[in-house]
């Protein structure tokens, strides 16, 4: 049976833009991504909130999403892919910019590659997803005055760094630039609403389909 990671943040785990309640089963993004799929592949949902690329949070270390990945390929392996969605949560951290997120992202696609996570000790298939970039933030932005900017500079950061390094890690990047897709809730800015799971959902189970080449 052909088994998934989802590595995210809330907006993986399923947080409820204004209410801070997690989202069903089956109304969050890997749910959906279940139902598409069917029971014949293994969806594994690893959403944290707060969760960086590859950085620490002050006072949070376990929101570090690089430092957990190697566990985290281990205890589910053997995985066929591993769907990496963060990126949000740096640009609010203190000298962290765009650049510096995409540059984490890849870190974690590396590792992917470079793991024995896969079928028969190989190295799973990655697919990142790129974030949207936030409404505007209300009073959030005063602790982070930078974050709104940096988020709309992700998606081209994360391309280049990605188109740059790819002859040496192994070839290009499977990415779903979300932004194309959905927006994020004018309710905080950050987070997606139902339907915006739904369709980021069905968006990965046909990507998944072709990359894995499932029935």
């Amino acid at each position: 049976m052909p088994a998934v990671l989802c590595y995210g943040d809330s907006n993986t785990w399923g947080f409820a833009p204004g209410t801070g309640l997690r989202m069903g089963r089956w109304e969050r993004w890997p749910g959906i991504l279940q139902h598409r799929l069917g029971d014949d592949v293994h969806v594994i949902e690893e959403g944290l909130s707060g969760r960086t690329t590859a950085f620490d949070v002050p006072f949070s270390p376990q929101r570090n999403g690089l430092a957990h990945l190697p566990v985290a390929l281990m205890t589910h392996a053997p995985l066929d892919a591993v769907v990496i969605s963060l990126g949000t949560n740096d640009v609010f951290l203190p000298g962290v910019n765009a650049h510096h997120a995409a540059r984490g992202a890849m870190t974690m696609v590396e590792t992917t590659r470079a793991s024995m996570a896969g079928p028969g000790g190989a190295a799973p298939m990655v697919l990142v997803l790129i974030p949207p970039s936030f409404a505007p933030l209300g009073p959030d932005a005063l602790e982070a005055p930078d974050a709104e900017r940096e988020s709309e500079r992700f998606s081209d950061a994360f391309r280049a760094i990605a188109a740059r390094d790819a002859e040496w890690i192994g070839g290009d990047v499977p990415m779903l630039d979300l932004g194309d897709l959905i927006a994020s809730s004018p309710v905080d800015g950050i987070h997606f609403e139902t339907d915006a799971h739904r369709t980021i959902g069905v968006a990965v189970a046909d990507r998944l389909r072709d990359l894995l080449d499932l029935a």
